[in-house]
This record gives C-alpha cells, structure tokens and sequence, in this order.
C-alpha cells in the first residue's frame, strides 16, 4: 500500500493520498472529476471516466483492455521503449487524435506511473485543447456542486491493493480556486436570500443552517442550530417520522423524501413545514440536504376552507331539514282540512249523514294523524339518542317470532298493493337479550321502505339465519335500489335517494338514521346492498346474548301477552303512514 504526491513534468498529477478500494471497483468518485483519466495496468487500460469517454465518443467495452497507443491511435514512435519515462515522453503533450465518431481533436496528454506491490499504474491525464474554455467552464460547474468532493474525495481504483488519487490541474489550480471561492460566496448568499430554509444534517444533529431556516424557527443567528439536534426543533408527535425517513435516506438507498413537520420555535411556538430531503454528501460522509417551507398560513387556510364547507354543507342541510319537515307537516295538514272539509260536505243541513264517506274521510284523517305522530316520535328519539337519555327495556325474546310475526301483520297490507312476502328462517326459536319494542321498530321501518319503493308484482323476502354467536336478519325487495353514490350516505340523518319535489315516496330521511342508532345501541351492525333498478337488502347482524335474569322459561312474560297484537297493528299502522294506497 502506497501514497503520496506523484509530480508530473509539469505538475499536472499530484497529490495522490486518499484511499482507494482496488477490489470494490467502483468508480463514481473518479466521474466528478472535470478531466478525462485513463488508468492502465500491465499495458492494458483498465479504467475510463465518464469524461473519457465522452471526450472519445466511447463506451467501457470499446476502451478496457487496449493500450492507451492503439486506443488514441498514436504514432508508431510513440509505443513504448525500455524506458517508461522515456515512453512517456513520447506520449505527453499535445497529440491530434481520432474519437469513435472520426471526428479529428486536439487533446494535451500528461502521464505519471506508481509502483504497488510489484504492480506498476500509469494515469493518463487528456484535455481537450479544441473546447478548452467550454471544459474549464464545466469544470468549474462541477466544482460549485462538489466543493467538497475536490477538497479530497476519496476515488476506487482498480486490482487488489489499495490506492488513493486525487489528480488537478496544477497550472489551472489558481484560477480554478479562485472562482471555486467566489461560486461559494455566490451559493452561500443564493442560499440565505432563497425563500426556502436550508439545513444539513446527519439524521441528529445540524451541521448547517441557513440564515432563512434559522429565521424560520424564531432564531436570531444560524450559530445557535448548528450543532443542535432535531428532536430539540421537531415537535414530538413527529419524531417517529422523521425517524424513519432518516433511515430511508440513509441505511435503505432512498435518494428523495417528502413530508409535513410540527417545528417548535425558539419562542416554543408551533409552526407547520413542508419538508423536502435528498441524500447529500458533505464533509466526506453522507448526510442529509433538507429544505423546508412555512406552511402555517397554508394549513390555517386550508382548515378554515374545510370548516366553511362543513358550515356550508350544514347550512345546507338545515335548509333540506326545513324543506323536509315544511312539506311532511303540510301534507297531512292539508289531507286533514281537506277530509274536514268533504265530511262537511257529507252532511246535509237537515242532519242527514253519509256513513260510508264518513268513515272513508275517517279513515284517511287517522292515517295522516299517524304520519303527523311517526314524524314527532322519531324527531324525538332522534333527539333523545344524541344526548344520551334514550334507554332500551332489554328482555330476553324469542327473535324468531318476533320478526316473523311482524312479518305477517304486513302481509294483508302489502299483499292489497299486489307485492308478495316470503318470511324464511332456519331455525324454529332463537331467544336473546333484547328491546323487543325497538327491534319491531326497526324491522318495521325496513318493510315500509321495501313496500314504498316496491312496484306492484315485485317481490319482499324476510329471512333469519342462525350464525351460534350472531343471527343475521336480512330484508331484501325488488324494488328500484338505491345509487352507488348514495350507498355510503344512506344511513345518514336526513338523506333522500330521491330529493326532488316530484318524488313518488314521501319521507323525512330520518328513518334509516334512527335504524341504525336502534341496531347500534344493541351493539348489531346494520349494512345495505343495492343495485340500481333491481334490488336493496339490508342486512342486520346481533349478538346472541342471553339475559341470565329471566324465568324458568327463558322468555319474558310480556311476549305471550295476545294484547299486544292491538299495540303491533298501531305500530305498523304508524310506520307505514306514509304510504298511500
């Protein structure tokens, strides 16, 4: 292993001292290097930079393993004597060459050798004298990217031993660092006028701030981060995720992250960054090169436009609500003036009364009574889940019965609109702990709806599955389905399928919300399937669970009582006001 200065003619190679990894071959390093380098072994090349090659018009393939004679074609004189120096006199200096495209060039070639292990390395150093000011230009490009690279980057080589090169131009190096410090200077204050704040860092803690970054996070001079770590500056909600995409950037080959930060000024103020990360080498190790932006007045926007769309879509739905009620108050109102008004006219002013008409106004006058009483039960209840003082009277019950005889106390009604009911299950008792009350509810309510948007010569199925744990009730009709659009908002307080004056149904939206709030509270779970124009089916999955304080029977008392029927048929006559034959 050998290092130190390898002096040229005219100084053009020195300062060969980093370390170079022979056996890894990776040459990257060699590519920053603004000149073209040939490396040759045993008469053989066995290294070409980028520059090389884009100086020849050439890939790795057309230069590794000739002779750096045959490759540039030089002259026959110009093949080695017993003298290496003496050969490389012939070689050094200016030489008119042929690239791959037969284009003809002017290159100045300096050479140095170096003896390792009995193995001998000439470097070759070309410079292309036809585009000289165009390659100083893009040398001192390169330089203001890789300032740190050219104060002593460490190069991989070629073979077994280890070998460290870093070759300049020394005839240019006074000029080069000239302009090399003046394009820091210029950096330094493009980087404290940028918007954006500019930090390195190492995952831990800061090596560099800019004057913006420190302005940023409430700090009078860049000195007071530097040295600082960023768990001290990053809000602790966030350490996670800067944690992690400080590994991506360095232990998991990620070039580029991205994300939003919770920073914590020097005032101990909670401010919100963007920050934008790449992997940066710098001061001969890899580090991180972030920049970050003041989204504070972004985020406040952004919640107080999302706080305006919430009050706008509130706003709208109070208008539906009122709109809704309006129109469910008035419709009955107007039913009730109306039959009034023919009773009257049914009675003659002798007395004389038209019995049949009578009831037939009656009849009517009832129903919207109900539909007038489901509205206000159901606003009520509504009201009475959202604060917390609607209760459930849980009983053990056999579910089975209860559905199905809800089921048949529907039937003569839905059969009159000339729709068919199939009740199925299987299995024939099934007891567990629950409101009888709110379960026929519910039940109730999802027929309503089956028979409201069911056309006549469609088609009603109630069935019960037993699942041990769970029973799953299931209510499906062929009716006219509900949108896709509407499926995830269906459950939701004061939704319409059918919002526009002239639907055919009448409703509130209320209904399905209160469904829901009822399955809930019996901790069930309650989901709707639906294709548009074909069929809806709500499905309504409850724990079976039964109550351990009952009679010997298992069953509550209350549930064989034959005076409940009435109480059954005012429900369904309820729940079902707001469909007219």
């Amino acid at each position: 292993m050998c290092g130190g200065a390898i002096i040229g003619d005219d100084e053009l190679i020195s300062d060969i001292g980093n370390i170079v990894d022979i056996d890894n071959k990776n040459y990257e390093y060699f590519n920053f290097l603004p000149y073209a380098i040939l490396v040759q072994r045993g008469g053989k090349i066995v290294f070409a930079n980028d520059e090389l090659r884009k100086l020849l018009h050439c890939s790795d393939e057309s230069v590794l393993g000739k002779s750096i004679v045959s490759l540039l074609q030089l002259k026959s004189d110009a093949i080695f004597s017993d003298s290496i120096n003496e050969s490389f006199k012939v070689i050094e200096g200016e030489h008119k060459i042929k690239d791959f495209q037969s284009n003809i060039i002017d290159v100045d070639i300096k050479c140095n050798i170096k003896q390792l292990n009995n193995c001998w390395y000439e470097f070759f150093v070309l410079r292309d004298t036809t585009i000289k000011k165009k390659k100083y230009t893009d040398a001192i490009k390169k330089a203001e990217k890789y300032t740190d690279i050219l104060e002593g980057l460490p190069i991989v080589g070629m073979g077994k031993e280890r070998v460290g090169i870093t070759i300049r131009d020394a005839s240019e190096r006074g000029e080069l660092q000239e302009k090399l410090f003046e394009s820091k200077e210029l950096y330094k204050k493009l980087i404290d006028i940028l918007p954006d704040g500019v930090s390195i860092h190492d995952g831990i803690t800061y090596s560099f701030v800019s004057d913006s970054y420190a302005r940023m996070l409430g700090y009078d001079n860049t000195k007071e981060l530097v040295g600082k770590r960023l768990d001290e500056v990053v809000s602790k909600e966030n350490h996670e995720l800067i944690k992690r995409q400080v590994e991506n950037l360095l232990y998991k080959d990620k070039m580029f992250q991205r994300a939003e930060y919770k920073f914590i000024t020097k005032q101990n103020i909670y401010k919100d960054f963007e920050s934008t990360s790449i992997r940066f080498w710098y001061n001969n190790k890899l580090n991180i090169l972030s920049s970050i932006r003041d989204i504070t007045d972004k985020k406040r926007i952004e919640e107080s436009r999302l706080l305006l769309e919430r009050a706008i879509e509130y706003d709208k739905l109070k208008t539906e609500f009122f709109s809704n009620m309006s129109h469910e108050l008035r419709t009955p109102l107007n039913i009730l003036l109306s039959s009034l008004q023919l009773i009257n006219m049914n009675t003659d002013t002798k007395g004389n009364i038209n019995l049949s008409s009578i009831r037939k106004y009656t009849g009517i006058m009832k129903q919207n009574c109900y539909r007038l009483l489901r509205l206000i039960n159901n606003l009520l209840d509504i009201t009475k889940i959202d604060s917390g003082f609607y209760t459930l009277n849980i009983c053990n019950h056999d579910i089975v019965r209860i559905v199905e005889d809800i089921t048949l106390s529907v039937a003569e009604y839905v059969k009159e609109k000339g729709i068919e009911i199939i009740f199925d299950t299987d299995i024939e008792e099934k007891v567990l702990g629950f409101d009888a009350d709110k379960i026929e509810r519910v039940i109730l309510n999802l027929l309503s709806n089956a028979v409201k948007f069911t056309k006549s010569g469609g088609k009603i199925d109630v069935s019960i599955q037993d699942l041990a744990d769970y029973i799953y009730i299931t209510v499906r009709d062929t009716g006219s389905g509900i949108p896709k659009n509407k499926l995830n908002s269906i459950f939701d307080r004061f939704i319409q399928v059918d919002k526009s004056l002239s639907r055919r149904s009448e409703g509130t939206g209320i209904g399905l919300a209160l469904v829901k709030s009822l399955v809930d509270m019996h901790r069930g779970s309650i989901t709707v399937e639906s294709e548009y124009g074909e069929y809806t089916q709500f499905n309504i999955i409850l724990p079976a669970k039964v109550l351990a304080d009952e009679d010997e029977s298992g069953i509550c008392n209350t549930e064989i009582n034959n005076d409940l029927d009435d109480k059954k048929v005012e429900r369904m006559s309820i729940e079902f006001s707001d469909i007219y034959l």
